[in-house]
């Protein structure tokens, strides 16, 4: 997904050079979506893992491009979300850095104030790949505590709604996740986590870089819906690893590396790799789709594994552990 104003730019360039597109462009975010879907374990609920649910998952990936021009408050609100411009130093537009991220976004917004600028200029993408994890790891747990309901429930109506509310639950957890694997998918993308977010812009440039405002459409949606083939990307994808780590910490580390890739995009771009297709662009892209797929999966199962530690109720709280052996009367605290 692009800035306010940026966007606007690269549709009329679109219109000419290729569908419209934004953010990875439909293209891309689909193939993230449908291949780390695709690659779904058999630890995760199969309602997951269906045909219809990997296809769906691709699919809502696209929508929060397809939601812009909905008006104000709402564009202002999201756009943001997108994107996080990290400097060269490390440091988000000079403020606070991304390997010591505050943990609520009202205190990065504060940080951010003391240095001149605000979240809404500097993006909140981690806050976003951060706050859609918490969203499906309480979903896995509201999923996994009806499983249960509709297991221990001694009358029938009850077990019967618990059915029903499963139901439902797994249409929320597929669009929560859908939705959020665009957020995923954007912080795959090297422009998405970077100061250089569409020409190398007004900053030291030693080497000379591209400064006119048109490589981030030519990046990541004019190259992937012309030479990008999701067999280029499927190829690249690697196994689950376990980062062993937080949230906040996993979010980090996943963005330093996709910034770490702007220098390499605009080296490429410089020789015009991209404008003539060479193998070392078409890898370089496609590491980079593979990269946002493998994420998205690692998190998806991290999510449903962090579910298992998630407490439900409110005085008292009750543990997925009891809740699944059956000691909790689940029905009042679920239906009430």
């Amino acid at each position: 997904m692009m800035r306010p104003g940026l966007i606007w730019l690269c549709m009329a360039a679109l219109t000419v050079a290729a569908p419209p597109a934004f953010g990875w462009g439909g293209t891309g975010h689909r193939m993230i979506g449908v291949l780390a879907a695709g690659k779904f374990p058999a630890t995760l609920p199969a309602f997951l893992r269906t045909p219809d649910a990997v296809f769906q998952i691709g699919e809502m990936a696209r929508e929060p491009d397809r939601s812009r021009g909905a008006g104000q408050p709402h564009d202002g609100d999201r756009d943001p979300s997108h994107f996080v411009d990290i400097s060269d130093d490390g440091t988000i537009l000079e403020g606070p850095r991304l390997d010591a991220l505050p943990q609520t976004r009202l205190d990065y917004d504060t940080a951010l104030r003391a240095v001149g600028t605000t979240q809404y200029k500097a993006g909140w993408l981690p806050y976003a790949l951060m706050d859609g994890w918490q969203q499906l790891v309480q979903d896995f747990a509201m999923w996994r505590t009806d499983r249960a309901g509709a297991k221990f429930a001694k009358l029938k109506a009850q077990r019967d709604w618990f059915t029903k509310d499963r139901k439902l639950r797994e249409a929320l957890t597929l669009r929560d996740l859908g939705v959020w694997a665009h957020y995923v998918g954007d912080g795959s993308q090297p422009m998405h986590a970077s100061v250089h977010y569409n020409g190398w812009g007004d900053f030291p440039n030693p080497e000379n870089f591209n400064s006119i405002n048109d490589f981030h459409a030519r990046f990541e949606s004019i190259f992937v819906d012309q030479h990008i083939d999701v067999k280029d990307v499927k190829a690249l994808l690697k196994p689950y690893a376990d980062c062993g780590c937080t949230i906040q910490a996993h979010t980090s580390a996943y963005l330093a590396a996709t910034q770490a890739g702007t220098l390499t995009a605009y080296r490429l771009d410089k020789v015009q790799a991209f404008d003539t297709a060479t193998p070392e662009a078409k890898a370089f892209v496609a590491a980079r789709l593979a990269a946002g797929a493998d994420m998205l999966r690692d998190l998806t199962v991290d999510a449903w594994k962090a579910s298992t530690n998630t407490l439900l109720g409110y005085k008292p709280r009750y543990t997925i552990a009891d809740i699944e052996a059956g000691k909790v009367d689940l029905y009042p605290l679920l239906h009430n």
